[in-house]
């Protein structure tokens, strides 16, 4: 029988092993969701220039939590139910070149927002580690707010609300 011509674009089987205090919290997770539709996990995907670079900002500066790394292209971040995919540039699942010729690159200023209890002290903690901010800390509607970037560029908003926010609560 021929080869099945489809075969060269499929990627490979990784096993995962996800860390075993990763798996518990999220079966704890699962397990206190009363229906599949009763919460999401938003997923935000960024391009990185630097995948361990990426992934040490995350972890280590904004308390992300590594699920999985299966190659080193690719990362699968939490933060609680945000899920934040991380992809080099020309690697497998990250080849999607436009019909112009434009394929995906870090930065821009589509971007995550992370909400904080108290922004001044963040933004003084991250200085403090060599992070620099696109502008200082500013106030809008029900919120401070401060934009950084991740080690490739790509923004990272960070709030904290003030009187006048509105959030939606779950049902």
């Amino acid at each position: 029988m021929p080869a099945d011509p489809l075969d060269s674009l499929r990627m490979p089987l990784v096993p995962v092993d996800p860390r075993p205090e990763f798996a518990a919290a999220l079966l704890r997770r699962i397990e206190a969701r009363p229906g599949p539709l009763d919460r999401y996990t938003a997923t935000v995907r960024y391009f990185v220039t630097d995948l361990d670079a990426a992934v040490e900002f995350y972890c280590g500066l904004l308390e992300f939590e590594e699920e999985l790394r299966p190659s080193p292209v690719f990362a699968m971040l939490y933060r609680g139910d945000l899920r934040l995919l991380l992809s080099v540039p020309g690697g497998p699942g990250a080849v999607h070149t436009l019909p112009d010729g434009t394929v995906p690159e870090p930065g821009g200023w589509n971007r995550m927002t992370l909400q904080v209890g108290d922004l001044r002290a963040t933004v003084e903690a991250l200085r403090a580690r060599g992070i620099t901010f696109r502008h200082d800390v500013l106030t809008g509607v029900g919120v401070r707010t401060v934009l950084l970037d991740d080690p490739s560029g790509n923004p990272v908003e960070l709030i904290e609300p003030i009187s006048g926010y509105h959030q939606r609560n779950d049902p």
